[in-house]
């Protein structure tokens, strides 16, 4: 709102007491006085319009393109061998060996926003161990039904390089965020892993644009 702005134009000439003839027309007249004050008020309305409508718009909302870097903070699901940990710098691992080590991290994303991609950034140690870290949303009026994946990134779906940075788009029907309706996961997968720490996730993140 700092090009907002407002400008009188109404500059009256002083009447003098017993010379000034008041009249409605000339260019004295009350006619031109009350048709410039008009004209002020007019533009005075217009201009509290335009900061009405900008006192309206919900605070925060983005403009253009905007990231979002969630903190890790995985939970590992009762079966999962010792599930996923942490090193030292924040990074989560899979478990070695056992069964697959499934954990899951809640998201707080803000309302009326449409998600667009999704990012995974951490190490590989080489086949035969594999993973998967996968962007879902479920409703929550139905705890049985099945997630919705919005995007996937893993040794089965892109080329994995060790370390890796991946970024892949997330699927466009599911990609408008209602918390109201929905909650939103990641879910980390890691299989047949032999080497402490040497396959990890250590920075998920999304891309996002305003709904």
């Amino acid at each position: 709102m700092t090009d907002l702005s407002y400008t009188p134009t109404f500059k009256p000439t002083d009447w003098i007491d017993n010379v000034s003839r008041i009249t409605a027309d000339g260019p004295n007249g009350f006619n031109v006085r009350f048709d410039a004050i008009a004209s002020d008020l007019h533009q005075a309305a217009a201009v509290v319009t335009e900061i009405d409508t900008a006192l309206a718009q919900p605070v925060g909302v983005p403009t253009g393109q905007q990231l979002l870097t969630p903190g890790l903070d995985f939970v590992s699901l009762p079966g999962s061998g010792d599930g996923w940990l942490y090193d030292e710098i924040g990074a989560a691992y899979p478990s070695v060996s056992g069964p697959d080590s499934v954990a899951v991290m809640g998201l707080s994303l803000p309302a009326n926003i449409r998600l667009v991609s999704f990012r995974a950034v951490g190490l590989w140690f080489g086949s035969p161990a594999g993973f998967s870290i996968v962007l879902t949303r479920a409703p929550l009026a139905n705890a049985s039904a099945a997630p919705d994946k919005l995007a996937e990134i893993g040794t089965a779906t892109s080329a994995i390089t060790n370390p890796y940075d991946i970024t892949v788009p997330v699927e466009a029907a599911f990609a408008a965020v209602d918390p109201q309706t929905y909650r939103y996961c990641v879910v980390a997968t890691g299989s047949a892993i032999q080497v402490v720490g040497a396959t990890s996730l250590a920075t998920v993140q999304l891309a996002y644009t305003a709904g």
